[in-house]
Parts: structure tokens; C-alpha cells; sequence
């Protein structure tokens, strides 16, 4: 029976309250519904808040730290430490009481007991200077000890069991983010703060207690009493005022290792980078990140500017006003026995109390400011905190089944991805007959609901369709594009020019350590002669290119290219640069040059899905999406961005060294077949047979004495003049 036909038998009155009832209850799951999305929102703004606070987790993680970064050694120089700090606080009264005296000596002019006070004074100033020099050595010492066995505790753990590789090539939340910054400058600084802090607690901490026992027995209770009244008001003004500086100071110290990062980058693939002439884009990447790190350290010293008016207000100058207050007591009020005394004796105890007052309120100045340092030593702990769990963890990862991606199994029950590609393989293989019908295979390739999810083309028709429509978009770009007539000549060795084609006249390549690998040669690749290179390890092979992409200088000889945006240097291992998937095609370009050449993000998605017919890159992200793609991409998706990032610049010539050992062989014929159909002449670097059938010759290093030999592919092996046929 339908709701409808019951709400008819039931009377108006019973009507209203199903009704009501219905918008009650209606009403009560959306509202916790919106309650526990906003408390799952609280919470994560609380766990990103905890990271970093001075709050219980704190305090657990520092102790768990202390227990690590204090040995016996460790022990003994806290010691001699404390030992040095008590000793400077008992001087600190000694001085007090001579500089007391003094002036009473001054104020009475007695010359006798003035040059008695100054030696005194003298005097002590000897073991106050080695004191004070002594807490600053074993201070530095105790930091540099607690750096010692903090770093020897992290390096067994990281550098056993392969943690380190765990860290590195493990994503989600098993990878450590920076741990080069967080194993060296974070645990450096947070042994140092640490240090610190125990010099800035301790005196601070004994000098109170001895200064306001001093103080009690010379003003009464008055005195302290009203400049701890006037500290707790401080105090809880500091704390309403005070930003969270843990979370920021720990913010630093992930932009610090982000440039770090980026210049690490650089140079680990200073040769891919060079290759793709990427100085520019890098420059810009390492300067962005520059320019965040300078951002924020330039908020955190404003901010840290205005802390420190208010810190003078409070405790330095409005606290010298509490002070006058302070000491005028005694003598305004009678206290102590202040009535009988003279001048000179009210004189020498305004002294005294003066220079013990300044010393009390210093000290308790400085146990305040030990706040400040706390929230900053709550950014390195939350930090180096991380940094220990995080190994720990490292060691049970990697023995344990990694989990499967619900999202993934979906995706692969529907098709894998060599079906897929050999599907549209043997469709383009019939495009000649027109028989667009070769997706209907009965081995479970790629189906309909996939299609419908990322359909970009139809059939193979309207792939090869599009790229020669991709093919002409960029010969137009490239129309107006001039070869110079001038001649550039390395200084002691070859020459330089630009021409269509690329051509070695009598170049001898030589290696940076002045070993020959080439001698005399001498050949000419016109475009749509692909060339196939192979010989053996250190023979030349990568040398060759080095030359062509004037990474190495011309030794000898004449070498005539085209200009070098022409030419394109694909790696066996591709270079992903920092940014989204979308950097990752248009690299060194960024997204408003490659507006300006008129190319859109539907065009980039059909490059991807050209090297990628399966379209799991596009599945699984965005163009927009920003990861850290070594991780993030499989060796075959590596290789086919790199091949899309190839069909976007669309150059005269490429060069591929081993760029397609990671993927199928289907995968690897509609590459080298692509290429073919958008005129890109090939130079490749490969020792797998398979791979002649797309070259026009054969270039073999020989690897002994720089003989080479040049040789032409028989017709009859030949796919890539089919090919070029066709189109």
C-alpha cells in the first residue's frame, strides 16, 4: 500500500502530526548529518593544530625525544651546566650587594670603603666572565651532543631494512616528505633550541626563587606581591595576543626543504633538463618556491616584530613601572624598619633592591619569553617527531601486502590495459578497409562503460584524423621558421650550422675525460630518414646526442642542425617536473605559452590518450592535479607522458634513448607509428632487434679505436615506408 492511499484514510488531524513528524525526523538526520561533517572538519583543523602546539602531545613527543638525546655524556655536561648556572646566579646576588655598598660608600664619601667596593667589584668580574663564557661553550656542546645521538638513532633506523628506499618510493602516508631536511637542518635546529632552552628555564626558574626570597626579607611580601600580580597579568595578556608560532615555524621548515628539493632536482637531472632546454621552467619552479619561502619568513619576522613591542612593553618598561612602585614601598610605607634609617643607608638599599628587582623581573621576563621559545620549539619537535615515527613505521612496511585500490579493481575488471592497447592496435591495422568494427572483441577489451567514461575518439579513423589535423596545426606554427647563415665556431675545435637536416662532416666525439669514442664521422640524416643506433656500453651512443644537443662542445669537424627547439631528447628514464599532469606534457612550456600556441587541455587529454588508449592516466587524475609523479606514475605511464610530451612539441627530430623499454610491444608500435604519422624523423637508441622495421639505417659504434659503421635497412624489413606511404 502506498503512502499516498495512507495519508488518505488517516483524518486531517492525524495528517498534521505524520507530517510533522516527517519534517521533524526529516529535518533531525540532515542536521546531524551537517554535525558530523562539521565535527570530521573540526577535527582535522584540530590534528593539524596538535602538530604542532604546546599541549599534551607535546610534551609526550618531547619526552620520548629527551629519552633519546640524553646518554650518560649528555648527563654529565647537563651537570657542569647547572652547576655553571647556579654559580652565575650566586654572583648575580654577590653583585648586587657590592654595587649596594658602593653607593652607600659614594653617598657618605667614604674614599676608603669606595676603592674597597671597587676591587671587590673587580674582583669578582673574573669568574663571572669565565662563567658566563663556560655556559655558552658547554651549552654549544650539549647541542652538538644531543645533534650527535639523535642523528646516529635516526640513521639506524633509516638506513636499515631499506627504510630509506621505503621513504622515497613508497606514496601515501608511508613516504616521508623532505626527509633530507628533516634528518639534517631540522634536527640541528631543534637540538640547538633545546639546548637552549634549558639554560633560558633553569637560570630563569632559580634566579625567581633566590631573588624573591632576597627581595621578601629586604620590602616584605609587598614587594614580590605586586610584581607577580603585575607578571600573571602579563602573562595572560601575552597568551591572548600571542600567535601560534609551532605551526608556523614548522610551515618554514617544509618551504625550506621544498627549495632545497627543487635545486636537488636540478641537479640529479641537470642532463634530461638540459636536453629539454628547461633552464627557463626550473628557474621559474626554484624561484616560486623562493619567493614562498621569502613570503612566509617575511610574515613570521613581521609578526614576530609586533611580539616583540608588546614584550617590551609588558615586561621590560611597564614592568620597570611595577618595579618603582615596588621599592618606594618600604620607604613611603615605613616597612622593614625604613623610619631610622639615614640616607646613605636608604641610599645603599634602594641600590641593592634596584639591582635585585632588575634581576627578578629579568628572570621572570625570561621564563615568559620561554613561551615564545616553546611554540617554536613545538614546530621542530612536531617535526623531528614525524620524522622518528615515521621510521619506525618504515621498518613493518614493505613485510606486509600493500592494500588494493577498490577504485583500481573496478577499472581493471572492465579491461587491462595491453587488451585495450592491442585492440586499437589491430583497429589501426584495418583502418584501410575502413572497418571501424574491431572494438567488438570477445577477450573483455576495454568495453563500453569504459568508453562512455573517457570517450575522446570514436574509432581509429577519427585518431588518425585528428593527428593530422594535429600534424598541420603545428607545420603552420613552424612555417615561418629560418635557418641562420651564420657560422659558429668552437673556440680550438668544430663548427656549427643550422640547416634542415642533420649532418656530421669528419666530427670526431670525444669524451670529457679525452677519450676518443668517434673518429671521422660522417654521415646526413634528412628528415624522414630514421636512423637506429646501437653498440656497446660507453661506445658513443648517448655522446652522439650530447654533441647534437651542444651539451659537449664539437671537438672536430662541421656538424649542420636544424635549431635546437627543433630537436627533442626523449630518456629512457623521463624527467616529471614539479606541477600538475598538465606541466608534465607541456614541459618546459608553461600553461600561458602553450595558450599562446593556441593548444587546449582537450588536445592534451587526446595526446595522452593517443600513447594511453586505455586512458588510465586520465582515470585516475586531472590535468589540474599536482602530485610528486615519480611516485605517483608506474615505469610504462612515465614513458608514455614522455611520448606525449614528445607529439605536443612535435619537433623535426627526436631522439629516443631506450624511451619505450617500460611499455608493450603494442604499446611501443603505435608510438614509433605516430611518429611516423606526425613526421617526426627518428634517431633511437635501442638494442632490441624488433625495433629496425621503423628506420631507414642502421648507425653501429663499434666501441674500439671510434670505428662506426653505416648501414641501410632492407626494403622488405621496412614498416616505416608503409607507413609514410599511406599518409
Amino acid at each position: 500500500m502506498s503512502s499516498e492511499l495512507i495519508l488518505n484514510k488517516l483524518s486531517n488531524s492525524r495528517k498534521k502530526i505524520v507530517v510533522i513528524i516527517f519534517i521533524i525526523g526529516g529535518s533531525t538526520l540532515l542536521i546531524k548529518k551537517f554535525l558530523k561533517r562539521k565535527n570530521k572538519k573540526t577535527e582535522e583543523k584540530k590534528v593539524e593544530k596538535q602538530r604542532s602546539s604546546v599541549d599534551a602531545l607535546f610534551f609526550k613527543r618531547l619526552t620520548e625525544i629527551l629519552k633519546i638525546v640524553v646518554g650518560p655524556r649528555e648527563t654529565f655536561y647537563i651537570v657542569i651546566l647547572t652547576f655553571f648556572l647556579v654559580s652565575r646566579t650566586f654572583l648575580s646576588v654577590a653583585i648586587a650587594e657590592i654595587v649596594g655598598q658602593n653607593a652607600q660608600a659614594l653617598v657618605s664619601r667614604s674614599w676608603r670603603q669606595m676603592f674597597i667596593g671597587i676591587g671587590k667589584f673587580a674582583a669578582i668580574t673574573i669568574p663571572a666572565a669565565i662563567i658566563n663564557s663556560c655556559l655558552k661553550y658547554f651549552s654549544s656542546i650539549l647541542a652538538l651532543r644531543f645533534r650527535v645521538r639523535l642523528s646516529y638513532y635516526v640513521h639506524d633506523a633509516y638506513l636499515s631494512d631499506n627504510s630509506f628506499y621505503k621513504a622515497c618510493n613508497l606514496g601515501g602516508k608511508d613516504r616521508i616528505n623532505n626527509a633530507d631536511q628533516r634528518v639534517t637542518a631540522d634536527i640541528t635546529r631543534f637540538c640547538e633550541a633545546i639546548s637552549e632552552l634549558y639554560t633560558t628555564a633553569f637560570k630563569p626558574i632559580l634566579d625567581v626563587i633566590l631573588f624573591t626570597f632576597k627581595l621578601a626579607s629586604v620590602t616584605g611580601w609587598q614587594g614580590p606581591a605586586v610584581m607577580y600580580g603585575y607578571f600573571a597579568f602579563s602573562g595572560f595578556l601575552k597568551k591572548v595576543i600571542m600567535p601560534s608560532f609551532g605551526r608556523i615555524i614548522a610551515r618554514e621548515s617544509e618551504l625550506e626543504g621544498t627549495y632545497r628539493t627543487a635545486h636537488q632536482r636540478l641537479i640529479t637531472n641537470s642532463e634530461e633538463i638540459a636536453f629539454y632546454h628547461g633552464g627557463d621552467r626550473e628557474k621559474t619552479i626554484i624561484n616560486n618556491a623562493l619567493k614562498n619561502l621569502d613570503k612566509h619568513i617575511g610574515g613570521l619576522r613581521y609578526l614576530k616584530a609586533w611580539v616583540g613591542v608588546f614584550d617590551g612593553l609588558l615586561v621590560k618598561y611597564w614592568a620597570s613601572i611595577m618595579g618603582y612602585i615596588s621599592l618606594s614601598m618600604p620607604i613611603y610605607f615605613g616597612l622593614k624598619g625604613n623610619d631610622n634609617k639615614s640616607s646613605e643607608e636608604l641610599t645603599r638599599d634602594y641600590i641593592r633592591n634596584s639591582q635585585i628587582l632588575s634581576n627578578l623581573a629579568q628572570a621572570v621576563g625570561d621564563l615568559v619569553l620561554v613561551g615564545n621559545k616553546l611554540t617554536t620549539i613545538a614546530g621542530y619537535t612536531s617535526r623531528v617527531s614525524e620524522l622518528l615515527e615515521q621510521v619506525r613505521h618504515l621498518k613493518d612496511v614493505g613485510t606486509t601486502p600493500f592494500e588494493l585500490d577498490e577504485e583500481s579493481l573496478k577499472f581493471y575488471a572492465k579491461g587491462n590495459d595491453s587488451n585495450a592497447t592491442l585492440q586499437i592496435q589491430q583497429s589501426n591495422n584495418n583502418n584501410n578497409n575502413n572497418n571501424d568494427n574491431s572494438n567488438d572483441n570477445s577477450n573483455g577489451k576495454e568495453n563500453s562503460d569504459n568508453q562512455s567514461k573517457n570517450k575522446i575518439f570514436d574509432n581509429p579513423k577519427a585518431v588518425k584524423e585528428w593527428l593530422q589535423n594535429w600534424r598541420a596545426r603545428c607545420d603552420e606554427r613552424a612555417r615561418n621558421v629560418s635557418y641562420s647563415k651564420q657560422e659558429r665556431v668552437v673556440q680550438g675545435g668544430g663548427t656549427y650550422r643550422e640547416g634542415p637536416s642533420i649532418e656530421f662532416h669528419n666530427v670526431d666525439i670525444v669524451s670529457p675525460e679525452g677519450r676518443l669514442l668517434v673518429k671521422e664521422l660522417n654521415i646526413k640524416v634528412s628528415q624522414g630518414q630514421h636512423v637506429m643506433v646501437t653498440g656497446p656500453n660507453g661506445a658513443g651512443k648517448s655522446s652522439l646526442f650530447r654533441i647534437i644537443g651542444e651539451l659537449w662542445p664539437l671537438h672536430s669537424g662541421i656538424l649542420v642542425k636544424p635549431p635546437i627547439e627543433d630537436i627533442l631528447f626523449v630518456p629512457q628514464k623521463p624527467y616529471l617536473v614539479l606541477g600538475t599532469l598538465r606541466d608534465q606534457i607541456i614541459y618546459p612550456h608553461s600553461r600561458l605559452q602553450m595558450q599562446a600556441r593556441g593548444i587546449t587541455d582537450e588536445d592534451l587529454c587526446k595526446l595522452l590518450t593517443v600513447v594511453d588508449p586505455a586512458g588510465i592516466i586520465l582515470s585516475n587524475w586531472q590535468l589540474d592535479d599536482e602530485k610528486d609523479w615519480f611516485l605517483a606514475f608506474s615505469g610504462g605511464q612515465k614513458q608514455r607522458v614522455a611520448m606525449a610530451r614528445l607529439f605536443y612539441h612535435r619537433p623535426h627530430y627526436a631522439i629516443l634513448d631506450e624511451c619505450t623499454s617500460a611499455v608493450s610491444d603494442e604499446v611501443e608500435d603505435t608510438i614509433y607509428e605516430t611518429c611516423a604519422e606526425l613526421g617526426v624523423t627518428l634517431f633511437t637508441v635501442s638494442h632490441r632487434y624488433y625495433l629496425r622495421k621503423y628506420h631507414n639505417y642502421l648507425l653501429k659504434f663499434e666501441g674500439r679505436e671510434g670505428k662506426w659503421e653505416w648501414s641501410e635497412v632492407p626494403i622488405q624489413e621496412r614498416r616505416v615506408n608503409k607507413l609514410e606511404n599511406t599518409n
